[in-house]
């Protein structure tokens, strides 16, 4: 097990992946809560019809024959099987590798921050959607508590939870 001088890099990086997390607990909290959104966000997009595009994020269909929704949908479904995988790693995190809990975090503010990048470089107006959906509103803040939590959960003390 790693002490509490262990380097950044092995907090984020174990030598050993185990069940014994030294971060903060409030770092530890806010990743079970975050399982519950990721949850529901992850099935939607993989198991609805419309994969979530317009019934959720309110993407108006787009007309064209073939139907170009089709398509959209496909692409939605696929970006949802992704979020299930990721979100399988973040219950395997939780049940048996709590010292990959930093590692995750990390995976959380890089996906948000690609998020960002993804948006400018491919922006959508007012004009594709019936009302601002809920990524609109949800990147920034979820970058912002996944960064903050980063930094808790790397930060040991020699008391830290080890479970």
């Amino acid at each position: 097990m790693s002490s509490p001088s262990a380097s950044f890099f092995e907090r984020v990086l174990p030598r050993e992946a185990n069940n014994e997390y030294r971060g903060s607990r409030i770092a530890l909290y806010t990743f079970y809560l975050l399982m519950l959104p990721l949850t529901f966000r992850s099935f939607v997009h993989f198991l609805t019809n419309d994969s979530g595009v317009n019934a959720i994020a309110s993407i108006i269909r787009f007309p064209g024959d073939p139907d170009p929704n089709v398509v959209i949908y496909m692409y939605s479904a696929l970006w949802g099987s992704q979020q299930l995988v990721m979100l399988l790693l973040y219950y395997l995190t939780i049940a048996r590798y709590r010292s990959l809990i930093p590692l995750m975090y990390a995976t959380m503010v890089i996906e948000n921050a690609f998020r960002l990048v993804v948006g400018s470089m491919h922006p959508m107006t007012e004009r594709h959607f019936e009302h601002t959906p809920p990524g609109a509103y949800g990147t920034v803040p979820m970058l912002a508590i996944a960064v903050v939590m980063f930094v808790l959960s790397t930060r040991w003390s020699a008391d830290a939870p080890k479970r």
